[in-house]
């Protein structure tokens, strides 16, 4: 199948949420792939969805606008309908500096900047989603990422 993408696609694992509506409730879904034009998203269940809605990343602290391209059981693609401030293809230059410092991990060493910048954001939505369904501080749960070579 020849891909017809714009831009690059940066592989990611970051929370998304779709906004169907400004009364109906966002249902939580996984940003799977994301590029300067559009992104993969994952749902935990196979639903038929608008063919445009919201697509909210809250890392990036962004809502946007996006039509439906595909959609595979429980993978959709999305095209962006405006364009994306601190575009993907920048983003380890720009938007992932921009997230919250954390200590550097010496399983991440050798690894892109951004891509670490990425890697701490989903180890802190990690932490975050464990300590609601524990029901303890999130600041009493560790999380350590090792990567063997």
């Amino acid at each position: 199948m020849r891909d017809r993408r714009q831009s690059e696609r940066l592989p990611s694992i970051l929370e998304g949420r779709i906004v169907l509506g400004q009364e109906a409730p966002r249902l939580q879904c996984t940003v799977r792939d994301i590029s300067a034009t559009g992104a993969r998203i994952w749902l935990p269940a196979a639903i038929e969805l608008a063919p445009e809605f919201d697509l909210e990343i809250p890392v990036l602290e962004q809502i946007m606008p996006v039509q439906l391209m595909w959609s595979k059981g429980r993978t959709h693609g999305v095209m962006f309908l405006q364009e994306l401030q601190g575009q993907p293809d920048g983003m380890s230059e720009s938007t992932l500096d921009d997230l919250p410092p954390s200590e550097p991990q010496p399983a991440l060493e050798g690894i892109p900047k951004g891509l670490v910048a990425l890697t701490d954001s989903v180890l802190e939505d990690a932490r975050r989603h464990l300590a609601e369904i524990l029901d303890v501080p999130a600041d009493k749960i560790r999380l350590k990422l090792e990567i063997d070579p």
